[in-house]
């Protein structure tokens, strides 16, 4: 079963037998390595060697933009771009004084929601309330 999308370069074959999406990959290895589709189910659907609409690649390629580099820069951007929503707060593990106030449902429906304050920086757990 093959879905073409919108976009006419992206083509997406089902399994015939299990209806899961199948995967391009390899078959064998060393000189007579042959493209095929594979499906978790086990099943193997050959592609036409000469068909370039299918690439197997085993690295992940994306922009710079979207890779952090290190936690100084994702505490330099918490700094900039996060704000506190507790005033006079200040952590008793890592002194920072920005927090966020959290409510979960912990127990059953007919009983009170019970409220964290949480540390922006080290995300340590204050239980406040019922």
């Amino acid at each position: 079963m093959t879905f073409q999308t919108s976009r006419s370069d992206i083509v997406v074959e089902f399994c015939d037998e299990c209806g899961s999406i199948m995967f391009p990959s390899t078959d064998g290895a060393g000189i007579g390595v042959k493209k095929v589709l594979r499906c978790k189910c086990g099943a193997i659907k050959p592609i036409d060697q000469n068909d370039d609409s299918y690439r197997i690649k085993t690295k992940i390629e994306h922009s710079l933009r979207e890779e952090i580099t290190s936690t100084v820069d994702i505490i330099e951007w918490k700094e900039k771009n996060l704000k506190s929503t507790i005033k006079n707060f200040k952590c008793s593990r890592c002194g920072y004084d920005k927090a966020q106030l959290e409510t979960r449902q912990t127990r059953s429906a007919d009983e009170g929601m019970t409220h964290f304050i949480i540390c922006l920086k080290c995300g340590k757990m204050i239980k406040i309330g019922s």
